[in-house]
């Protein structure tokens, strides 16, 4: 209801103005409006009453659709929820979730009460998702920040989608295609080992493939194959195959010798003798060699 005036007439007691009935009717009016709006209809409220530009404090009030604009702050704990978009910048603590989409700079702490930074999404996935040209990456910066190493996936182009599982055990690094790092404990299946890089320390296991290259240490064990060089130290255990590819076996240093392998006549027939065979024959106590249809004694 629009506020109705009392007709006060153009001069004092002119008649011309609104009789008593009218005028207290007006004033009825009026003040119906004013009670229902600021209480019950019949009674005011207690409380204090909103004004536009006062500084009041609001308690308990719903905003619906609010606008709120200038320079004040939004300060205090809040226990609700707060739904819709929120464009601008958000300073102090959110202790809750926080559902939708953030853009900008989140500046601060965090954490949870442990000082670390706990995620709970529901399927345990943290997803980092890539954009444009650029494919989801994680940068972890030093003490001082600044320096940075960035986990970043593959690019599309190379079509990957597995699964990297971090190493069992105690505090360890992972292993770099371009770092120099010594490997400890590890087994190589069907490794390809290039370079100019050495293999050292002590074997126990077996070495099967050829090698071309030069072996320096012992070898405790049978050598099967061809062996086209040099073989240096103690060589007590048996050369089986064709040994040598060069003209002769040449057995160097002080003391050293090389022992034949000393079999009976049984044994000596029972072997699969070539033309060039030489063998010690303990039954004769004679060095024989095989010369294509008997085995003759060397004097």
């Amino acid at each position: 209801m629009a506020y109705q005036a009392l007709g006060l007439g153009n001069t004092a007691n002119d008649g011309t103005g609104d009789s008593l009935r009218t005028g207290g009717d007006k004033i009825n009016d009026n003040f119906v409006e004013l009670y229902t709006k600021l209480g019950n209809g019949s009674a005011l409220t207690a409380d204090t009453v909103t004004l536009l530009t006062a500084a009041q404090t609001l308690t308990n009030k719903n905003l619906t659709s609010p606008t709120i604009t200038g320079t004040g702050a939004i300060a205090g704990v809040f226990t609700g929820n707060i739904t819709g978009n929120v464009t601008g910048n958000v300073t102090g603590n959110i202790t809750g979730n926080v559902t939708g989409n953030v853009t900008g700079n989140v500046t601060g702490n965090v954490s949870t009460a442990s000082g670390n930074l706990d995620l709970t999404p529901a399927t345990q996935i943290v997803e980092v998702q890539g954009g444009g040209s650029n494919s989801g990456a994680i940068t972890l910066n030093c003490e001082q920040n600044s320096h940075g190493q960035k986990i970043i996936a593959q690019p599309h182009s190379a079509g990957v989608t597995n699964t990297l599982t971090l190493p069992a055990g105690g505090n360890q690094e992972l292993v770099g295609t371009a770092a120099t790092q010594t490997l400890t404990g590890k087994t190589l299946t069907a490794p390809t080992i290039t370079g100019a890089g050495a293999i050292a320390g002590v074997f126990t296991g077996n070495i099967t493939g050829n090698v071309t290259g030069n072996v320096t240490g012992n070898v405790t064990g049978n050598v099967t194959g061809t062996v086209d060089g040099v073989v240096g130290g103690n060589t007590p255990a048996a050369i089986t195959g064709t040994a040598i590819s060069g003209t002769s076996i040449t057995v160097t240093g002080t003391g050293n010798a090389m022992k034949l392998n000393t079999v009976t006549t049984t044994q000596r027939n029972a072997l699969t003798a070539a033309v060039g065979m030489i063998v010690y024959n303990s039954t004769t106590s004679k060095i024989e060699a095989y010369a294509g249809s008997a085995w003759v004694a060397l004097h």
